[in-house]
């Protein structure tokens, strides 16, 4: 045990350290020794900094890069502002402990020492230079907000500027012929290109149409081996995955077959690219050409990679949305269609690869591409629209948990209003394209779709993270929720649930800023953000800090984790050794839960810094009220604290209530769990078992005593009967031979003698085990030895009735023997005289005697 221990306890010893030196840092970084602050160097740079922006900001014709590099020179600023506060607040607190030592400042007409005159002196006006370079702080603080105020102003009506300009129609005549005339340039150029390089070889034709084909050849048995390969793959998988397969080898499986959808085609065009490079045959247009179809590329293999693990569909086994074969596979085609449309799009359009395309051919490819992207995201609506409803098979239950409800019930709609924002972004951009609205167009369309993309990429990763968690769940519960008595094995699914809960709340926080930048924010724009939410949120009189709020959950969560790996380690390591019982173990772990509780709240409360001083005069205030309203709770919990410290029931003890009798199963905070024999649960509060009378059967140990009482016919020999008794107590395993066994003689019935047999047993628990094996035992020896067990008989007499009733039922009509006016029988015979009172067997005859 000592050995298993030691592991658990370095963990322990290990986590215990980190705390204590991550509380220990801001202390200690408090105590060192660093150079002087020099703030009005600091001050002048600031100033300079802000009157150089508001300059600039008065010229004409600002871009919104400008604008850009402006906010991120006062951001930047901003960001280093804090910390010449905090310096500064440093440097005053000891001053003012100082003059808190030298007292209140004397009367007029006193006098004090000069020495001290003169020391108050100076520290007040140190502290006055302080105070007054803080405001300045603040002053320029508020100066860069304004100004990034004012700049976003700016930037936002670029942006309308940009949104409202209309270009020409694509469908002017003019426009089209000037598009396609700009890409036969393209190809012109690039084939230019091609020839100036072979014509600069000084070799001969056949070296030169060599070097021409071997990278076309080479790039084509690239594209058939990696063709064969996938092949090859998908065949292995179809014959290999099954129905059968367990869930968490399916989701491996999956995340197995979209890395090699990544891999290896990334490997393939990694090639071809090299390939296409050293061939030499490439100029600059050819090589932004060819790197733009690379982005392409990459993108489509990104997205069938992705899309392939979500919508599986040709592996409806590995498929995690709720869609069937047909519209997976639509889903997953018209996927792939939109990211290579994107790509298309950063290629021609965006000219991010240096091709050099004429506004007019921006123009009609910007409108061909959203008529294409149009119809591929209302087929890909298409298929997305249907959810199938699940029927139960078989081996589930037709009853369905409340969360699958609820979230079946939320599905549909979800779906419904994507569904709209599909078709909405479908019709509107191909408008707006052909209207002349070009920058409008691509703003409605390409920045949903990214949007999209981004949001699909993070359910992919839920889905598989909750496939992931509910197939972890399904394998411990028989194998530990279920086999396990101990809690903690118990609540391990229920931890495990919780991860796809943590894992949703960390992506949908790492989306806002990724969806903000897709709209057009800036790094700036998400400093300035970060830097509202250090300095909190005014709420009147009340500022809100979120980031306080994230320190007190991350400190509050940390300690209570520490805590509860105390409570584990001290459970399953270190008190099974100490040799305790189990109910003082379970009330030390119990113990060490509250006060690690406490002990979290105090360190989250000290490690945000909050004020409690309000706090308090609200409790005073309303504690009164609260002590009425929750009198039966604190009563209970008092009573949970006294159960557990005073012990007068532990965990394992068989106690008696009026309300009922079991096992103690759980000391809580209000309330005890109790299993009764019928293995059903019985809430009882604490104070009940504090103020009322409760027998506990096992309270300072395990022995109790079996009363076996026993009948004899009056004929047998009471001591005959009471070897026999002792005998089979003494040869029972359960029972003590100090007290010894003994038997008495109670008395006697009407038709037998009563005797008991007592004896004190090693464990009471086993008392109607133990009282079953002694009727078995005392029953075969007492048929061996012939002593008859009397049975009590019924006896039913017979005397004279009167007219009209049932001998020996008075008050019973006697029913007519014959109809009237039939001929009467003959007079049966009475019995003979004295046979009243006979008592008869079962067919009405005598009993023999």
């Amino acid at each position: 045990m000592i050995a298993r221990a030691t592991p658990a306890l370095t963990v322990l010893a290990a986590a215990l350290w980190l705390v204590v030196a991550l509380l220990a840092a801001p202390a200690a970084g408090q105590g060192t020794v660093a150079d002087p602050p020099d703030y009005q160097t600091s001050l002048a740079v600031y100033d300079a900094q802000a009157s150089a922006v508001e300059r600039r900001l008065g010229e004409r014709g600002l871009t919104n890069a400008t604008l850009q590099e402006m906010i991120a020179t006062l951001v930047a600023q901003r960001e280093a502002l804090p910390d010449q506060q905090q310096r500064i607040a440093d440097d005053i607190a000891p001053i003012t402990r100082q003059l808190e030592a030298l007292g209140p400042q004397p009367p007029e007409r006193t006098t004090e020492s000069e020495d001290i005159a003169r020391e108050r002196g100076a520290l007040n006006a140190a502290l006055a230079e302080l105070e007054a370079t803080r405001l300045r702080l603040d002053q320029a603080d508020a100066r860069a907000a304004a100004l990034v105020d004012r700049i976003n102003i700016l930037r936002r009506e670029l942006l309308a500027d940009l949104l409202l300009t209309r270009e020409q129609s694509p469908l002017n005549p003019q426009v089209a012929a000037t598009a396609v005339a700009g890409l036969f340039t393209l190809v012109a150029d690039l084939g230019r290109e091609v020839r100036l390089r072979m014509t600069a070889e000084t070799m001969a034709p056949v070296a030169v149409a060599l070097r021409l084909l071997t990278p076309i050849l080479l790039i084509a048995l690239t594209t058939a081996a990696l063709l064969v390969f996938r092949r090859r793959v998908l065949l292995w998988i179809d014959g290999h995955v099954s129905a059968e397969l367990p869930d968490g080898s399916k989701v491996a499986v999956g995340l197995g077959l979209a890395v090699a959808r990544l891999v290896f085609p990334a490997i393939g065009l990694g090639i071809i690219l090299g390939i296409a490079a050293s061939s030499g045959l490439l100029g600059s247009q050819g090589q932004a050409l060819v790197a733009g179809l690379a982005r392409v590329a990459g993108l489509a293999i990104a997205a069938y990679a992705l899309a392939g693990c979500y919508f599986a569909p040709y592996q409806p086994n590995l498929r995690l949305s709720h869609l069937d074969d047909a519209s997976a596979r639509a889903a997953h085609r018209w996927t792939l269609a939109l990211a290579v449309i994107y790509g298309l799009d950063r290629m021609l359009v965006e000219n991010l690869d240096g091709i050099d395309l004429p506004l007019e051919t921006n123009i009609v490819v910007n409108f061909a591409l959203l008529v294409a992207g149009a119809l591929a995201l209302w087929q890909f609506e298409r298929a997305i629209g249907r959810v199938p409803t699940k029927e139960p098979t078989e081996d589930e239950p037709e009853e369905e948990d409340e969360e699958e409800v609820e979230e079946r019930a939320l599905t549909p709609l979800l779906i419904t209003f994507a569904r709209m924002l599909l078709l909405a972004v479908a019709i509107a951009a191909p408008m707006l394209a052909l209207t002349g609205y070009f920058a409008a167009s691509r703003f409605v369309f390409f920045n949903p779709l990214a949007t999209a993309s981004l949001i699909g990429v993070f359910v992919l990763i839920f889905a598989i993270v909750r496939f992931s968690a509910d197939a972890a769940v399904r394998a411990m519960k028989p194998a530990e929720a279920q086999a396990t008595p101990d809690p903690a094995a118990q609540e391990a699914p229920r931890s495990i649930r919780l991860i796809p809960v943590l894992i949703g709340f960390i992506l949908i926080a790492a989306a806002g800023p990724l969806i903000a930048m897709i709209w057009g924010a800036e790094s700036g724009d998400l400093l300035a953000a970060w830097q509202i939410m250090r300095a909190g949120i005014a709420v009147g009189e009340v500022t809100i800090d979120p980031l306080d709020f994230v320190a007190f959950l991350v400190v509050f969560g940390l300690v209570s984790l520490l805590f509860r790996l105390i409570q584990a380690v001290l459970r399953r390591s270190v008190l099974p050794v100490m040799g305790i019982d189990a109910g003082a173990r379970a009330a030390i772990v119990a113990g060490i839960g509250y006060v690690g509780f406490a002990v979290a709240g105090l360190m989250a409360v000290a490690a945000v810094g909050l004020d409690l001083s309000n706090l308090a005069i609200v409790a005073g205030a309303l504690s009164v009220g609260i002590g009425f309203g929750l009198q039966n709770v604190v009563n209970n919990f008092v009573s949970g604290l006294i159960l557990l410290v005073e012990r007068p029931i532990k965990v394992g003890d068989w106690i008696e209530l009026p309300s009922g009798m079991g096992y103690v199963k759980q000391i809580n905070v209000r309330s005890t769990v109790i299993e009764t024999f019928d293995r059903a649960a019985l809430i009882v509060p604490n104070a009940e078992l504090v103020s009322s009378t409760v027998v506990n059967w096992t309270h300072t140990n395990l022995h109790g005593r079996v009363i076996v009482p026993v009948k004899v016919a009056m004929e047998a020999d009471p001591r005959a009967v009471e070897a026999i008794l002792l005998e089979v107590a003494r040869q029972h395993p359960m029972v003590l031979r100090r007290p010894q066994p003994f038997v008495l003689f109670t008395g006697y019935s009407d038709y037998a003698l009563t005797m008991e047999l007592r004896a004190i047993l090693r464990d009471v628990n086993w008392v109607l085990n133990i009282r079953s094996d002694m009727y078995f035992e005392i029953h075969r020896r007492l048929v061996d030895a012939g002593i008859e067990v009397p049975v009590q008989q019924a006896r039913v007499t017979l005397g004279a009735a009167p007219a009209g009733q049932m001998p020996g039922l008075p008050g019973t009509p006697m029913p007519p023997r014959h109809a009237p006016g039939a001929p009467q029988e003959a007079p049966r015979r009475q019995p003979p005289a004295g046979a009243e009172g006979v008592g008869l067997d079962a067919d009405g005859g005598g009993d023999g005697r």
